[in-house]
């Protein structure tokens, strides 16, 4: 499988997401290797996905989960970090970070699956009360399914002390995403230049990585 053929630039930089979130994720954690992310809805193990460049370029570990089983034979054939088979709004994820030896403290999570309301669910299954990320990326699709699920997400989010950075990523138009940091574990002095709302992802000022 040719990698070229998933591979993009922007701002002369590689990126494999669909919406440069693992540009994002770098920039906030100031392009840190040997890191961990959980990987939610993994689907093709390159094209547009979000935890390759951390993997193959900066040789993080990870947990990445996925209902298909075809899509979770494709990737365990082609990645590194192995993908789980399963359903993400009914998941044993403390079983299976303890059994994993998972940090306490995880550099991201990328969380996208459909619909807005399952993705909604799988958050809720997550022992947020335990484990930290220090970087997230939740799809909540608000062009297809309004304002509730998006709404319920920041909410309970943000009752875990997360800080929304850049709400409503559009994608040719269609908001769709959110990401946030941790501003415990996120220095500020990065954090806080890239806050604002609706809009293109492809003008988000990624030339401000350090």
């Amino acid at each position: 499988m040719n990698l070229q053929n998933f591979l993009r630039k922007t701002n002369n930089r590689d990126t494999f997401s669909q919406a440069c979130q693992d540009l994002f994720v770098l920039d906030m954690l100031e392009n840190k290797k040997n890191g961990f992310y959980l990987e939610i809805g993994a689907s093709h193990p390159f094209e547009s996905n979000n935890t390759f460049l951390l993997e193959n370029q900066f040789f993080w570990r990870g947990l990445s989960l996925e209902i298909d089983d075809n899509s979770a034979n494709i990737y365990n054939n082609a990645r590194l970090n192995k993908c789980m088979l399963g359903d993400a709004t009914n998941f044993e994820y403390k079983k299976s970070f303890v059994e994993m030896n998972v940090p306490l403290i995880i550099d991201y999570l990328s969380i996208d699956i459909e619909p807005a309301e399952n993705t909604f669910k799988a958050l809720l299954q997550i022992p947020l009360n335990e484990y930290r990320f220090r970087v997230i990326t939740y799809e909540h699709d608000r062009y297809v399914s309004g304002d509730i699920y998006m709404n319920k997400s920041r909410s309970y989010l943000e009752s875990f002390g997360y800080k929304l950075i850049v709400s409503n990523v559009k994608s040719n138009g269609r908001d769709f995403e959110d990401w946030w940091v941790d501003p415990q574990l996120v220095k500020k002095e990065i954090w806080e230049n890239y806050i604002i709302s609706d809009i293109e992802f492809k003008d988000i000022l990624f030339q401000k990585s350090i």
